[in-house]
């Protein structure tokens, strides 16, 4: 089954989003292609190893038990192994001139008429709110109805729940010399809507701090230096740039005038990394199978019901 791949995230009038969005997407379609060329190659030598054990066990001289085939990868990317051309687009819930349903429906299209069979789609989310559980899920299923059925949507997991994402988080952390990281996202008023971010700061044993909500970055930043760190890091968890960032950088620039002796360094936002797209191919490429991933010929209401709200 042929593939197409689209990145759906939650958008920005701030045009750094869109121009973030758009160098994922093209990073992904080169590591695509290497991954393609790599499989071509593991392929052909697993052919050669099955003719070279077929013509020993034809031999009289030699008595040999019957090789195991080598194990492939599903039959959608074996397929696409045979192709050097992905189709990858962008897609966003907001700050768009059509709704994400509309914006689905013309990928699709475009995906049928370059041979597609399946779109899948991976939610550019970092944690799994209202956007993730109620949003994507209805205009997902209201582009699927004006799809042809030849055509199927499949919807991942947020970018936020993979492994590959939160050791990409972590390796970014450990290249950083600091006594100390104070992981920074937005936060919610509810606080079931922190925990994934909290869980995920006891992963990586980082402090964490909120944005809009307590424990905010002053707060941490005056916790650690009363712990003797003065080499401290802070890790905006968020993908792109915009007003957020911005300010951000201004607050710790405050810090570091208010706090000579302190050695605060900002990061750069986690989607600013030609790395991140390398990640987002390696977690397409081991994509589940049917029964792991949401196919939106179902009830949306049936979507992420386990998920955090944020």
């Amino acid at each position: 089954m042929r593939t197409a791949y689209l990145l759906v995230s939650h958008g920005s009038a701030d045009p750094r989003h869109q121009a973030g969005l758009t160098r994922l997407a093209q990073g992904m379609r080169q590591h695509l292609k290497r991954r393609s060329q790599q499989a071509k190659m593991t392929n052909a030598s697993a052919l050669s190893h099955r003719q070279q054990s077929s013509s020993l066990l034809q031999s009289p001289l030699l008595s040999l038990p019957q090789a195991t085939p080598l194990p492939f990868r599903s039959q959608s990317s074996a397929s696409e192994a045979a192709s050097s051309q992905f189709l990858v687009g962008t897609a966003t819930l907001e700050a768009a001139t059509t709704s994400l349903a509309e914006q689905i429906i013309a990928f699709g299209q475009e995906a049928l008429q370059q041979g597609a069979e399946q779109v899948v789609i991976l939610p550019m989310f970092l944690l799994a709110g209202i956007h993730v559980k109620e949003d994507l899920p209805a205009e997902m299923a209201a582009a699927q109805a004006q799809l042809p059925a030849s055509l199927q949507l499949t919807c991942l997991p947020y970018l936020g729940s993979h492994g590959p994402f939160k050791q990409y988080v972590a390796a970014r952390l450990a290249k950083t010399k600091a006594d100390r990281c104070v992981l920074l996202a937005h936060g919610s008023s509810r606080a079931a809507g922190n925990r994934g971010i909290q869980q995920l700061g006891k992963l990586l044993d980082t402090d964490v701090a909120f944005w809009s909500v307590a424990p905010d970055l002053e707060t941490q930043v005056y916790n650690l230096m009363q712990q003797g760190h003065q080499h401290i890091a802070i890790a905006p968890f968020f993908l792109f740039p915009g007003s957020i960032t911005d300010a951000i950088t201004h607050r710790t620039e405050q810090l570091a005038e208010h706090l000579p002796k302190l050695s605060l360094r900002l990061l750069s936002p986690l989607g600013t990394s030609s790395e991140l797209s390398k990640v987002i191919v390696e977690i397409v490429w081991g994509m589940p199978q049917a029964s792991s991933v949401h196919r939106w010929q179902a009830p949306a209401q049936r979507v992420a019901k386990n998920s955090i709200t944020a």
